[in-house]
């Protein structure tokens, strides 16, 4: 394999996604004996742990195929507070009663298609140049725009309930990209007239990068080859892969393209089962859109 690969480390909530790719790439310009580029696909909140997908040198060019492809958190909506960041980091702004497990159940099964959903304040999300968060922690008071997501799926794994009444639900969400966590769990609260945060999430699956495949940060330092995924074993689940020959490789390289009877849009070519390129269809003649060499 070669040096432009994905890496996929399962980060716990005391290292943010920043520390994670900083880490990561020290211990790689040592192992390959080489400075390495290093990119992440998919910020996670400090707060939040599970999957953090990296790429390594020229795998950085795959986020635009992957950053769109949907992904799945185990999370806990604690019910009776909100707060400003709309999780438990945040300063509280209110409190209320606790729902009833009707109520709850029902609020899920109102979120469940494709919604209304408005970032939180306490985001990435650029303004002007600014992010969002850096302009929320300052008292600049400006708005967000609604943004259409997809909530494909929505299952209770577990309710911590006082006296008939839920304190705290575990909930299993599979979505689109783009789709923040912590507005679906306020707005699933606010839409049931109670307060309501989230308090934990573990991101158990990115692009069909499962949890089980990604490891601790303690774990790839003691041995990074363990954790190193071959981008055509992830690109294949998104897009069919051809194997170029030699004299296809050459023309793909040097620009020319080559035709194939196929009507896929994109394809992964590959020679000797690495990733080479990905082609775009353009009148039946497959030419290079993202080069891997």
């Amino acid at each position: 394999m070669s040096n432009n690969l994905l890496v996929a480390i399962n980060k716990s909530s005391d290292w943010t996604s920043s520390d994670v790719v900083i880490k990561v790439r020290n211990v790689l310009s040592k192992y390959f004996n080489e400075k390495v580029k290093i990119g992440h696909m998919g910020t996670l909140d400090p707060l939040a742990q599970g999957v953090l997908l990296l790429g390594i040198n020229k795998a950085t060019r795959l986020f635009d195929y992957l950053l769109s492809k949907d992904k799945e958190y185990i999370g806990t909506l604690t019910f009776g507070t909100s707060t400003d960041t709309l999780d438990s980091q945040g300063q509280v702004l209110s409190t209320s009663e606790l729902p009833s497990i009707d109520e709850v159940e029902l609020a899920i099964t109102n979120f469940i298609g494709q919604i209304d959903q408005v970032p939180p304040k306490f985001s990435a999300i650029k303004i002007n140049g600014k992010k969002a968060y850096d302009l929320a922690r300052s008292g600049v008071e400006f708005e967000l725009k609604t943004r259409k997501v997809n909530i494909y799926n929505i299952q209770i794994v577990d309710m911590d309930l006082d006296d008939k009444k839920v304190k705290s639900a575990t909930l299993k969400v599979k979505c689109s990209s783009g789709t923040y966590i912590r507005t679906l769990f306020y707005d699933i609260a606010k839409s049931i007239q109670v307060d309501g945060h989230m308090s934990s999430l573990l991101r158990t699956n990115l692009a069909n990068i499962s949890i089980d495949m990604a490891g601790t940060i303690e774990e790839f330092i003691n041995d990074p080859k363990k954790y190193f995924i071959n981008p055509i074993d992830v690109i294949k689940n998104i897009m069919n892969v051809y194997e170029l020959n030699d004299n296809e490789y050459y023309d793909v390289a040097r620009g020319v393209g080559i035709k194939l009877e196929n009507d896929d849009e994109l394809l992964a070519f590959t020679k000797n089962n690495e990733l080479k390129f990905i082609a775009k269809n353009i009148n039946g003649i497959y030419k290079s859109q993202a080069n891997f060499e």
